[in-house]
């Protein structure tokens, strides 16, 4: 029976063109292999982000493409930039977001225009700290993206994440320094 529902699960993921809830998950699987081996996928059910690194540092990945199961979107991309109101930590217990911030460091967006979303090569990805976003903006379309950063392909991707995640650390650095008088 495991196999039956194996080959079924290959096949439901196993498709050029993908259902946008099992398209999310393979991005996000997908990046985090791309990031390499610092980065936990951390994405479960209620999650805040997506991807963690051992230093702290999280990130959303937010996805979409022009193909979709039900045929070529003609609309354009929006992609969900709300704050969470709370989260999951462990799974079980739930915790408040009373601050109202997004919990998430770095945003990826992954944007795929290509014929087979099972190539890597076709999606391009912008990488975004999550401070340039527009505060209390609940969503972002894909034109909005490309003012905040450049789209990078898939080789691409660590670097970016890292330039991005090295400017956090540098800043909250700063801000925990002790000033002494």
């Amino acid at each position: 029976m495991n196999e039956t529902i194996l080959a079924h699960i290959r096949r439901m993921f196993d498709v050029p063109v993908m259902q946008n809830n099992l398209r999310g998950l393979w991005a996000e699987v997908m990046i985090c292999e791309l990031l390499g081996r610092e980065w936990q996928h951390a994405g479960t059910d209620w999650a805040a982000w997506d991807l963690e690194r051992s230093d702290g540092i999280r990130i959303e990945v937010k996805q979409s493409a022009r193909d979709q199961s039900w045929g070529k979107s003609t609309s354009a991309p929006r992609f969900s930039i709300a704050s969470a109101k709370g989260h999951y930590p462990d799974g079980k217990r739930y915790i408040e977001n009373t601050s109202g911030s997004r919990l998430a460091d770095i945003y990826i967006f992954a944007w795929h225009e290509g014929v087979d979303q099972r190539q890597i090569s076709e999606w391009m990805f912008y990488v975004v700290d999550e401070r340039w976003l527009p505060a209390g903006q609940k969503s972002i379309g894909l034109a909005g993206i490309q003012k905040l950063a450049g789209a990078v392909a898939a080789h691409e991707l660590c670097d970016e994440v890292e330039k991005v995640a090295l400017q956090i650390v540098i800043l909250a650095s700063q801000r925990t320094v002790p000033v002494c008088y």
